[in-house]
């Protein structure tokens, strides 16, 4: 598990955690406590960005993310 941030930065790049559920997504954003939902694969990254976007104060256009770990289906 990645260490908590104490203090986002602008440019920062964010691990996140996707599984895909009968109804979507959930993605997890380990660094900041952060939960959201994606209908769609397509859409996993960008929903992430707007989370962390939103929580932090970082402007959305200065915040990446790096998928970490996808399950599909049954571990």
């Amino acid at each position: 598990m990645a260490p908590r941030v104490n203090c986002p930065t602008v440019g920062q790049s964010f691990d996140i955690e996707i599984g895909a559920e009968f109804d979507g997504w959930l993605i997890q954003i380990p660094e900041i406590g952060g939960v959201t939902r994606a209908r769609r694969r397509a859409t996993v990254e960008l929903a992430a960005r707007e989370c962390i976007a939103a929580m932090t104060g970082i402007p959305i256009g200065y915040v990446s993310v790096f998928v970490t770990r996808e399950t599909v289906g049954a571990e």
